[in-house]
């Protein structure tokens, strides 16, 4: 099988179409078609090259109907295409390892006769797989914008971040294989620990994990249970945590706002295997017994001239 006939398999049909042909078969100026072409991720083509399938064509008059349903505003098309086009990249670029790891030690000959037996069996796997948990992640971000309380329409939210300590020196030691299973620990582990509180993993930065919480017990109770995890294994680093709580504004599905701009700085100004917090998160858990609470000095960081740290801590059973 050629490249070219994988490519038509993987698509689910050939590439036959010019993108004057799609902009043409939907009825749209060509410009549009290319505005969300690219919005979702796609790279640009040549006038005159057949880059294109009857699906495209299909997917392109769905993103319109959609516009002109009065369900979705028409000018917000473009940023939901965009929005979608760069988690599916995230997803597609995990799902093709599968790919890779039947392929190691093959030629190229040899994996693409192999992608082309495995494909059949696995697409419609992964596309079933893909839309259930993609419907239960909008079931549950729909509860949360519901659920949440809100400050002149912002949900008022806990924002953390987990950090990994001295992880650019470390990663300078370790080899490719070592990284590689030190981060997957981390982002999997930690992820796992936000599900379970009810909130959702924001994005990953490498040696750092943004996530957020509906009330900030559970922001803390994720950073707290990530350090201790991290001081028990000598395989993992040390991490340390902030938590700052506020009104945030959710856009694409990331997070910005003064809580996380807190959250980050606090995470700068923690020592390894310790949680600092916001003002307003200190107050809200002040009377939880579970928790002890020490006022920092206040310190001058980027962003803020003014910043009052609370290094919290789970209570002392002898206390």
């Amino acid at each position: 099988m050629e490249q070219d006939d994988l490519e038509a398999l993987l698509l689910g049909a050939p590439c036959e179409l010019t993108r004057d042909e799609v902009a043409d078969a939907v009825g749209i100026p060509e410009l549009q078609a290319r505005g969300l072409w690219t919005a979702m991720g796609f790279a640009e083509v040549a006038p005159h090259e057949k880059a294109f399938t009857t699906r495209d064509v299909e997917a392109l008059r769905t993103a319109l109907a959609l516009g002109e349903s009065g369900i979705v505003p028409a000018d917000t098309i473009l940023v939901l295409a965009r929005a979608m086009g760069q988690e599916l990249a995230r997803t597609a670029e995990a799902q093709v390892d599968v790919f890779r790891q039947a392929s190691q030690g093959l030629t190229l000959e040899e994996s693409v006769a192999q992608a082309e037996a495995l494909a059949p069996t696995l697409l419609p796997m992964l596309e079933q797989l893909v839309v259930h948990v993609w419907r239960r992640q909008f079931a549950a971000a729909t509860a949360r914008a519901f659920a949440s309380a809100d400050i002149d329409g912002q949900p008022v939210t806990a924002v953390g971040f987990v950090d990994l300590v001295d992880f650019t020196r470390s990663s300078q030691q370790w080899d490719a294989s070592t990284l590689e299973r030190t981060l997957e620990r981390f982002e999997r582990e930690t992820s796992l620990r936000v599900t379970a509180v009810g909130g959702r993993v924001v994005k990953t930065l490498g040696d750092a994990v943004l996530f957020v919480t509906d009330d900030p017990g559970s922001a803390v109770e994720v950073a707290l249970q990530t350090v201790d995890a991290h001081c028990v294994d000598d395989e993992l680093p040390d991490v340390r945590a902030g938590v700052a709580l506020g009104p945030v504004l959710v856009r694409l599905g990331d997070v910005f706002g003064a809580p996380v701009n807190l959250a980050s700085r606090l995470t700068d100004e923690a020592r390894p295997r310790t949680l600092l917090v916001d003002t307003a998160t200190a107050e809200a858990l002040a009377d939880d017994g579970s928790y002890d609470l020490k006022r920092l000095r206040r310190r001058s960081v980027r962003g803020y001239r003014s910043l009052t740290p609370y290094l919290l801590r789970r209570t002392s059973v002898d206390s």
